[in-house]
């Protein structure tokens, strides 16, 4: 398999289409710097699915794409397809040739292609997956990755070799492996989950199928019995329902005789109708004339009242304005004299009003003197007065001060006498109180040190159930660690014995000839199984042996050569053999031990074989130093011909070649290791025999400390109750003793203030006496000099109001004259404004006059004209109305012919509606029948979808069947709500159950198949990495010998035994 084909177009510098060619073999490309060599190389890791932009030398995936230049834009798109000749059938497709393709844009979109087909880019890596060409594998190479892929990690170093060795398919089924492993234990977790649920739902469902069974049974018999009721019941309504047809009939046809008679009298009534209809038009005609005549006539009579009317008051209308006229002159005369009146007496009024004025101003003054007099006055007594209330309010006042006084005095010393007998008794409240206080605590103390006694008591039973506890939990966290430490001893121990029975670590040839041990006498066995090394140094011995420790020990060359033989025909792998009688012949020379303070030990002393394996284990330990730092060693001098090794397992020898290990390789020791886990395991297990009887006799002690603890704690409580009911009675004794020193001090002082109020009561009593004495003659004093005011003021108030009335007086005569000039004037005015307005009326009244005259003479001429036609019209209206009354007479003969037709009508029709209702009750009465059949009909329709049979026999009476269908209801009811689709449900489940069954024993199997295939992928998984890592270590050794001219270089794994864990040195 080889790359044939290159197609790139807008990769980076390869802005237009170039192809490459390669052919199988070498294809070298040159140019000078910056052509596109390694452009090349790139877009080959970027068609294989490349996905780090930096891997790519850019920034981001888009830089990529072609991004123009001075004579070619920039593109959008880049695409590269790589043509791989498939002649050896690496790839899993049936193609010789295979074109994988991938497009970019610049918005960031990308495609992939197999064939020219679209595909994902994990197609294009599961296709190229174990054949050594990818993105990230070792066939593309670019510069300086030579040194990169030196210096990386065991972890790359370990995928380069699982990419040579073909695993990653087996690695990544794995992973699918354990991936479904998980969701197949997931899967059945919730399988296992819902066959519970299902299962009870299941049971729930069978019970619920038993009452529909009852219930469809029941049901089943109902529904038979009500069909039959049903059917007695319809042919029960058709027996009655005979004779009232037949009856129905008969009503049918009398109806019609009776409607042929009815029909003859309608003819004749409707022939007089007519007849009487013409008459009334006739009789209507006429009088609409008659009307019309008197209207007309009627007319004319109200033109003659009205212009008759007219003409009489007019007549009266002119009389009455010639009186007016004459009314009029003779008022104005009237007026005008009054009017000369009224000019004289306001002349004669003038004088009066005048003097009478000037009278009342100068009674007035006299009034406003003496009422100034009369405010003096009544300010002198309102001041005495005031004074004199001032001076009762002064004497009340010291009088109650008095009073009280001595109210106060009496109520002090009946307090003094109280304190004094309160002051007694307390004191000897407090000396009784004192006495029992201390007998209570005399009692308090000895409580006190009986509970401290059982306190020291109760702490040291803690300290022990504590101590028991601690003890208890540790011996629990022992046993815990116990059966984790046993758990992880079994596990080891059953690796190892898986490991030494499958000889896991050892190459194929090698595991043969373990396994068939009887098939090659000559051969000892592995030299890491014949050495026993210190275990402190096993890890260390086994780098400084390397690939040796895996060696088979041979009795001599030709033993050897012979297995070797045998392996290679029968092809069982690679075996690497050591001769013991050569290697033994060369007895290496063993030199003194070089002093030095970096030197552990020799590698010899760390290593115990039979005496027939000394001279194997010196020619290959016997140079081997152990030392502490292997830096310092190696500058050391003494050391230098050693070969040196330290304590973490990096190794020098003569040739300065340097190895780094790792601790615990795993070949060396295995079968010590398992016989130090089985000792370790029995130990152990008598350790957990014994923290098991120590855990039993720990709970047993505890158990009997803490029920001691519990009666300590009992008995203390009941102590500290007792002394805190004592303390409670002591301290109550106290409060109460300086509660009553307090009120004792408080009587006391309260009795001192007493004493001195009593004192100043006393004194201020004294002093008020004289004061009410001295007020009572003030208040005698000034009820004198009030008398005199009062007196003073009656006179001259008596005096004010005689001026007062005479101004009054005077003041009500001047306004009777001016009130009396005014209503003078007054009336003159209107007697002059009277004269105008009837002067201005005799005008207006001379015109009416004459023209109440001219329509006088109007109103006789037509008054005459209208008597003459009126009497016209009364003898026309007088002829109308005789031949209207002979019309009249005709007319109400016709109308009793009519009525007695009517008559005989309506008793033809009263007898018909009789037959008609007979007739519609015995219809009714069929149709109740008939909706009677038809709703229990309908009723057994709806209930069970059944037609009621035409012929039926029924055993039972209709009373049985009544009785028995109540009885069957009230069973359905008792039965109570019915799940109606319970069967179908039922049957659902438990095919539901059915299918979850064998899905649960699916799972289980796909389960364990799972396990199965996770076990040979990793067995074959194993063997491919551990023959290609054979190949790879011999190639490896061959080319380090090239290279390094007789230096030894060798691969190795370790770490885990596991090889697909393991570590690559």
């Amino acid at each position: 398999m080889y790359i044939s084909d290159l197609s790139i177009h807008g990769f980076k510098s390869f802005a237009k289409k170039d192809n490459l060619k390669f052919g199988e073999g070498i294809t070298a490309i040159v140019g000078p710097n910056g052509c596109g060599k390694t452009n090349i190389v790139d877009a080959i890791r970027w068609v294989l699915g490349e996905q780090k932009h930096s891997v790519l030398r850019s920034t981001k995936m888009e830089d990529v794409i072609f991004s123009g230049s001075d004579s070619l834009k920039p593109l959008s798109v880049c695409e590269v397809s790589l043509t791989v000749h498939n002649n050896k059938g690496k790839l899993p497709v049936e193609y010789n040739d295979v074109e994988i393709g991938r497009r970019v844009f610049r918005n960031g979109d990308s495609e992939y292609f197999i064939n020219r087909t679209p595909c994902r880019l994990k197609d294009i890596q599961d296709l190229f997956v174990d054949t050594g060409m990818g993105a990230d594998a070792y066939s593309v190479i670019e510069l300086k990755m030579i040194e990169q892929i030196l210096s990386e990690t065991n972890d790359d170093r370990k995928r380069m070799f699982e990419e040579a060795a073909g695993i990653n398919k087996y690695k990544q089924q794995r992973k699918s492996a354990l991936r479904k492993f998980e969701a197949v234990r997931t899967d059945l977790e919730r399988v296992f989950d819902i066959i519970a649920e299902v299962e009870a739902k299941v049971k729930a469902l069978a019970l619920q199928l038993k009452r529909f069974e009852r219930h469809e049974k029941l049901t089943d018999e109902l529904r038979q019995r009500e069909i039959a009721l049903a059917f007695i019941r319809i042919k029960e309504f058709e027996e009655v329902a005979i004779p009232l047809k037949k009856k129905i009939q008969d009503f049918k046809h009398l109806r019609e005789s009776t409607a042929t008679e009815t029909s003859i009298h309608e003819t004749e009534l409707d022939n007089l109708k007519s007849f009487y209809q013409q008459q009334q038009s006739e009789l209507d005609e006429m009088r609409m004339d008659i009307f019309t005549a008197a209207e007309k006539r009627d007319t004319l009579q109200r033109d003659v009242l009205v212009g008759t009317e007219q003409r009489r008051s007019a007549e009266s209308t002119v009389e009455r304005l010639e009186r007016e006229n004459s009314a009029n002159e003779n008022r104005v005369s009237q007026l005008q004299q009054h009017i000369d009146d009224y000019d004289k007496e306001t002349q004669e009024l003038l004088p009066q009003i005048d003097n009478q004025l000037a009278v009342y101003k100068k009674e007035k003054a006299a009034f406003e003197s003496i009422d100034i007099k009369y405010k003096q006055a009544q300010t002198a007594v309102d001041t005495l007065q005031n004074e004199r209330w001032d001076e009762q309010r002064k004497l009340a006042d010291q009088e109650s001060l008095f009073k009280r006084t001595e109210d106060m005095l009496a109520d002090k010393q009946e307090q003094m006498d109280a304190l004094k007998s309160r002051e007694l008794s307390l004191k000897e409240s407090i000396a009784t109180a004192e006495k029992e206080s201390a007998e209570k605590n005399n009692k308090l103390t000895g409580l006190q040190q009986q509970v401290g006694l059982t306190q020291e008591k109760l702490e040291k039973i803690k300290s022990q159930v504590q101590t028991l506890k601690l003890d208890e939990h540790d011996t629990i966290r022992r046993q815990h660690s116990l059966g984790a430490k046993q758990e992880g001893l079994q596990n080891q121990i059953q690796f190892y014995e898986n490991l030494l029975e499958s000889k896991e670590g050892f190459a194929g040839g090698v595991k043969h000839v373990l396994k068939h041990s009887k098939d090659f006498p000559g051969v000892h066995g592995v030299l890491a199984e014949l050495l026993d090394i210190d275990k402190e140094f096993q890890s260390v011995i086994e780098n400084v042996l390397g690939p040796t420790a895996g060696c088979l020990v041979a009795k001599d060359r030709a033993t050897a050569l012979k297995t070797l033989h045998i392996l290679k025909d029968q092809k069982h792998g690679n075996a690497s053999i050591l001769p013991l009688k050569e290697l033994s012949a060369l007895k290496s020379k063993i030199a003194t031990t070089p002093k030095s303070d970096l030197v552990v030990c020799r590698a010899l002393e760390s290593v115990k074989a039979d005496s027939k394996y000394s001279e194997l284990v010196n020619v290959l330990l016997g140079n081997v130093l152990i030392v502490k730092n292997l830096s310092k060693a190696l500058q050391d001098a003494n050391l230098s011909g050693w070969n040196l090794v330290d304590l973490e397992g990096t190794y020098s020898d003569t040739n300065m070649i340097l190895s780094q290990g790792k601790m615990g390789k795993g070949l060396v020791g295995r079968q010590e290791k398992l016989e130090s886990l089985l000792i370790q395991l029995q130990e152990n297990e008598k350790a957990q025999s014994a923290v098991q009887k120590d855990l039993k006799d720990n709970a047993e002690h505890l158990g009997n400390t803490t029920s001691e603890q519990n009666k300590i704690i009992t008995t203390l409580d009941k102590q500290n109750e007792d002394v805190s009911t004592l303390e409670n009675e002591c301290l109550q004794y106290k409060i109460h003793n300086e509660q009553q020193c307090e009120l004792l001090i408080a009587i006391s002082d309260n009795m001192d203030e007493t004493s001195a109020a009593i004192v100043s009561l006393k004194a201020s009593l004294k002093k008020l006496s004289p004061s009410a004495e001295k007020g009572e003659k003030i208040l005698k004093k000034l009820a004198e000099g009030l008398i005199k005011a009062n007196d003073e003021l009656l006179a001259v108030r008596k005096q004010r109001d005689e001026y007062h009335q005479s101004a009054q007086d005077l003041r009500i005569e001047v306004l009777n004259l001016e009130n009396q000039r005014d209503n003078i004037s007054f009336q003159n005015r209107i007697a002059a404004d009277s004269v105008t307005e009837l002067t201005s009326r005799q005008t207006d009244i001379d015109s009416e006059i004459k023209n109440l005259l001219a329509r006088q003479k109007e109103l006789e001429d037509k008054v005459n004209s209208c008597e003459k036609e009126l009497v016209k019209a009364n003898a026309v209206v007088n002829k109308k109305r005789s031949v209207l009354d002979l019309k009249k007479v005709t007319y109400q003969e016709t109308y009793k012919e009519i009525e007695i037709i009517q008559a005989k009508i309506r008793e033809e029709q009263h007898n018909r509606e009789n037959l008609l209702e007979d007739l519609k009750s015995a219809e009714l009465e069929i149709v109740n029948y008939d909706q009677s059949i038809k709703l229990v009909i309908e009723r057994i329709k709806d209930r069970y979808d059944m037609s009621i049979p035409k012929n039926m026999v029924v055993e039972e009476s209709l009373f049985s069947l009544e009785e028995r269908i109540e009885k069957i209801n009230r069973s359905v009811e008792n039965i109570g709500p019915i799940n109606m689709a319970v069967k179908d449900e039922h049957d659902v489940e438990c095919e539901r159950l059915e299918l979850l069954t064998e899905q649960k024993g699916d799972l289980i199997e796909s389960e364990q198949n799972l396990k199965d295939t996770i076990q040979k992928i990793d067995q074959e998984a194993r063997k491919l990495f551990t023959e290609t890592f054979d190949e790879i270590k011999v190639n490896f050794e061959k080319l380090f010998s090239m290279f390094f001219e007789g230096g030894k270089g060798s691969l190795s794994l370790v770490g885990d035994p596991d090889p697909l864990e393991a570590d690559i040195a």
